[in-house]
């Protein structure tokens, strides 16, 4: 690379890419809303199926923080001057507030940007806009090929 920190060969990845990349994401059902002008990276997960679960029964707590995970990386790598098209969980801490259950959104923002480190925030919101869980992260870009940049 050269002295500058321009996105690896894609500049902008479409949502249908995006939303491929994370494989775990098709399995659960979850995508990306592709409107994020406003800085704002939307998860949904339109249907909670049984299978994603616990036995209260509401969204399992590995669902929400998938959730939370991928809105924060997601708000890292769409937030303009970033230097990667993949940014990696460093560390995360979450907070579950209320039971998750219906249609659910997780929404992820970049709280501050560096060159190889990003720190983000996400909430988590049912139908009603009650908030069910909270989180914050550090995450790094990654600066070499993701396995699904090159896999095809």
């Amino acid at each position: 690379m050269t002295g500058t920190h321009e996105r690896p060969s894609q500049q902008r990845l479409s949502i249908d890419d995006m939303n491929s990349r994370v494989p775990f994401l098709r399995l659960i059902g979850a995508y990306q809303d592709p409107n994020f002008e406003d800085g704002i990276v939307r998860l949904h997960l339109k249907e909670l199926r049984e299978d994603l679960c616990n036995q209260l029964p509401a969204a399992h707590g590995g669902v929400l923080m998938t959730l939370l995970d991928v809105a924060m990386s997601r708000a890292a790598v769409l937030a303009p001057g970033a230097p990667a098209s993949t940014a990696v969980t460093v560390e995360m801490s979450s907070r579950f507030i209320r039971p998750g259950r219906g249609q659910l959104v997780a929404e992820g923002r970049v709280l501050n940007q560096g060159r190889s480190l990003c720190t983000c925030e996400a909430n988590i919101y049912d139908q009603d806009r009650n908030l069910l869980a909270t989180a914050q992260g550090t995450f790094k870009y990654w600066m070499a090929h993701a396995y699904a940049d090159t896999a095809k």
